[in-house]
């Protein structure tokens, strides 16, 4: 059973899937795929910080958007990016009014996106996605968040039209603002509860 499993799945990522074969499928699906040109690609497992990481900001957003016409978005949410392409990305915000007829599971017009780096996808979420992520042209910030030290990357333009800037924001006494949606937020808020690496390993010198 295990071995058909695998074949299985095998045949699944061979495949060339259309639009709609991805987006029925994904509905039934236990495991998230994100979708490239006809293609399946399997989202990994979470590590604990990036968790936490993204669950901060979702719930700074969410307080901060309370009076606002604009809504945030954590997981398990798709974007799509372009005709062939949807991604899944940690936190999206959106503030396009909802139509009778929309996707419930799909948002079209982000204004704001927030990807949380792992080993395993900081390339990817720093030249494939960022670079379709910036064509959206109601795209107005993409930002970078590392899980593993201090550090956030903020990508924003005021209009379609505008060169895209870089903010960094790498110092824990620090605040950031997402101008996008008029919230700011401390590193702090955004860090509560994380673990580095060398602050783990000092605990276990110590015990």
């Amino acid at each position: 059973m295990a071995q058909a499993k695998r074949k299985l799945k095998e045949a699944e990522a061979n495949r060339h899937w259309t639009v709609e074969e991805y987006l029925a499928y994904e509905k039934a699906s236990p495991i998230r795929h994100e979708y490239v040109d006809g293609q399946l690609f399997a989202m990994a497992g979470e590590s604990k910080n990036h968790n936490r990481v993204g669950s901060n900001i979702l719930v700074k957003l969410l307080q901060g958007l309370e009076s606002s016409k604009c809504e945030a978005f954590f997981e398990g949410i798709k974007v799509k990016v372009g005709p062939t392409r949807y991604y899944y990305p940690d936190v999206v915000v959106t503030c396009t009014e909802p139509e009778e007829d929309e996707d419930a599971y799909i948002i079209e017009n982000p204004v704001m996106i927030v990807e949380v780096l792992s080993s395993s996808t900081a390339r990817n979420d720093r030249i494939e996605k960022m670079n379709a992520y910036q064509r959206l042209p109601g795209l107005r910030e993409y930002v970078i968040v590392s899980q593993e030290t201090v550090r956030v990357e903020v990508y924003r333009h005021d209009r379609a039209d505008d060169v895209w800037q870089c903010q960094v924001v790498d110092q824990p006494e620090s605040d950031v603002t997402f101008h996008s949606v008029g919230v700011t937020m401390t590193l702090a808020d955004i860090y509560r509860r994380v673990r580095f690496a060398e602050e783990s390993e000092e605990e276990e010198q110590e015990n």
